[in-house]
């Protein structure tokens, strides 16, 4: 009983005793250094925007405005309405008027319609009064109101007034020409018809048949505007 109460006396001084020393060792030992962890984001990508540099505006200045074209309408063509032809009396309507097909020897040829009452017939693909073109009119002389009548009557000088509504065209008769064309060879039929196609010039022409009664002859009577130049006398 002694022997174990020594015993435990003698281990309680040990401690105490190494207490101390203990104390210091432990104080010299190195310290593990604390690491913290910490979580930091991915670095998000800089977006740099660029914007343009505003113009200077004055209040004074007025923007700019691109005016729309002006579009001028297209002046209708002046359509002959009547003719008027004082030497031989003529006062008379004009009707537009287009091409028929006839058989001669076998052969398609175009004429033109005639109006079958008191009125020239004006061929409706030649030019309108006041451009340069040949304006083709023409007429019976013996039926349908004998419009054409006297048409050989006239002689170079005479005056021709063709109007388009209100507004008159006047001519000067330039030539009358008198062509063998019944029972003429197509190739001189054709070649009087070379006065109604169309020209560069501006002229009138007039178209009937003569005599009186008859086929036999062609009669055509060429004009030009007042103040045209008449070197050429309507010649095509």
């Amino acid at each position: 009983m002694h022997t174990l109460a020594g015993g435990v006396l003698l281990l309680l001084v040990g401690a105490m005793l190494l207490r101390p020393y203990l104390g210091s060792r432990l104080a010299n030992l190195p310290t593990a250094p604390v690491q913290t962890l910490t979580h930091t984001p991915p670095a998000r990508p800089v977006v740099v925007t660029t914007r343009a540099k505003p113009t200077a505006f004055s209040p004074l200045q007025e923007p700019v405005q691109t005016p729309w074209p002006t579009v001028s309408p297209t002046p209708a063509p002046a359509i002959p309405t009547r003719i008027v032809i004082p030497a031989i009396g003529v006062d008379a309507p004009v009707v537009p008027v287009s091409v028929t097909v006839t058989i001669v020897e076998g052969q398609e040829y175009t004429t033109w319609a005639v109006p079958d009452m008191y009125a020239a017939g004006w061929h409706n693909t030649s030019a309108p009064p006041g451009v340069p073109g040949n304006t083709v009119l023409n007429g019976h002389n013996t039926t349908y109101g004998e419009v054409f009548r006297d048409l050989y009557r006239l002689k170079e000088g005479d005056s021709i007034t063709v109007y388009a509504g209100e507004s008159p065209y006047t001519y000067t008769v330039s030539s009358v020409l008198i062509l063998p064309e019944a029972g003429q060879p197509i190739e001189v039929r054709l070649q009087n018809a070379r006065y109604i196609l169309p020209t560069e010039d501006e002229r009138l022409t007039l178209v009937t048949c003569h005599p009186y009664g008859s086929l036999r002859y062609r009669l055509l009577i060429i004009a030009l505007p007042d103040g045209a130049d008449r070197g050429g006398k309507g010649e095509p």
